[in-house]
């Protein structure tokens, strides 16, 4: 019974003692928002036009990005040199970034959706609102003419009253 105790124990003892992560490379939270920023970074460099443009602008990026995390490339490229020898744990970093970045897309996917709808909604009204003016206008001109119309008629109709009436006085 002590010995099935010791073999349990010192199983138990090996088990415990699974090495973790050591303390010198980027813990998997961390990295993964290291490697999701720096993956959004490496899109919007991707959208510079010319080489040398890109690599101007993105060597003070990737620095702001050492710098948010507080670490620096050596430390940076001694984890990724860690985690390329460890498949499993930068495979579960990457379809977790892959998700938020999917997240990421939809989310403007929807807001951009959203911001076209109001657009088209605007103009929409701006079109009803010009199209009445419009109607209103060529009422207004209509109106105007058939007043213009029965005042010309009118006015000589008056006037030839006011002759007849003074040649018979």
């Amino acid at each position: 019974m002590t010995r099935f105790l010791f073999i349990l124990l010192s199983v138990l003892c090996l088990a415990a003692c699974k090495p973790g992560i050591p303390k010198d490379i980027i813990q998997p939270t961390e990295m993964e928002n290291i490697l999701y920023d720096i993956h959004v970074l490496d899109g919007y460099v991707g959208t510079i036009p010319t080489p040398d443009s890109a690599r101007k602008t993105s060597a003070p990026l990737y620095k702001g990005i050492f710098k948010k995390y507080g670490i620096d490339s050596a430390t940076h490229a001694k984890s990724m040199a860690y985690y390329y020898k460890r498949p499993d744990l930068l495979s579960k970093m990457y379809d977790k970034i892959s998700d938020r970045i999917s997240k990421e897309r939809d989310t403007e996917v929807k807001k951009q959706e959203t911001q076209a709808k109001l657009e088209r909604e605007k103009l929409e009204k701006l079109a009803k609102a010009a199209a009445k003016r419009r109607l209103d206008s060529i009422k207004n001109v209509n109106k105007n003419k058939q007043t213009d119309t029965v005042k010309k008629i009118a006015k000589p109709a008056k006037s030839s009253l006011r002759t007849s009436q003074s040649t018979k006085n």
